[in-house]
C-alpha cells in the first residue's frame, strides 16, 4: 500500500527540510510545488499506483481549494494512505527564516507570498501540527 504524505506550510516554515528527512527515512519520491508542473500529478498518481511513497511538499496548499483538487485525483486509489503535516500559522518565524536563510533578504518574494496566505491558510482535518523553528 502506497503512502502519501503532505507537507503544508508557508515559506520558511521547514517544509524542505521536512520533506528531505522524510525522503532519507521512507525512500519516497518528493514533489515540490506539484501545481506549477501540469504533468507532476500524472507522475505522482503512476507513482502511488505502483506501490510507492510520495512526498508533496506544497506552499499553496495552505488554501482549501488546492488540497481538494488533488484529493479528488487520488480517490480512485485504493488503500491509499494519507498523512497530513502542516506547520503552525505563525507568520513572523518563518518570515524571520525567509530573511535570515541567505542574509540577503527576499530576493524570491516568499514574504509577499506569506502575507497573501496567511489570511486563508487552514488545517485539513487530521493534520499532525508542527512548530515552526527559527534557522
Amino acid at each position: 500500500m502506497a503512502k502519501i504524505t503532505f507537507i503544508v506550510g508557508l515559506s520558511g516554515s521547514g517544509k524542505t527540510e521536512m520533506s528531505e528527512r522524510l525522503k532519507k527515512e521512507t525512500g519516497g519520491e518528493v514533489f515540490t510545488n506539484l501545481l506549477a508542473d501540469d504533468s507532476g500529478l500524472g507522475v505522482l498518481i503512476e507513482l502511488l499506483r505502483d506501490g510507492k511513497d510520495c512526498i508533496i511538499d506544497e506552499v499553496r496548499f495552505c488554501l482549501p481549494a488546492y488540497p481538494e483538487q488533488i484529493l479528488q485525483s487520488l480517490s480512485h486509489i485504493a488503500g491509499l494512505d494519507m498523512r497530513w503535516i502542516c506547520y503552525e500559522t505563525d507568520l513572523e518565524t518563518p518570515n524571520w527564516n525567509v530573511i535570515h536563510r541567505t542574509n540577503k533578504g527576499d530576493p524570491t518574494g516568499h514574504l509577499d507570498l506569506n502575507l497573501r496566505l496567511h489570511p486563508h491558510y487552514t488545517y485539513p482535518p487530521n493534520a499532525e501540527i508542527v512548530p515552526i523553528q527559527r534557522i
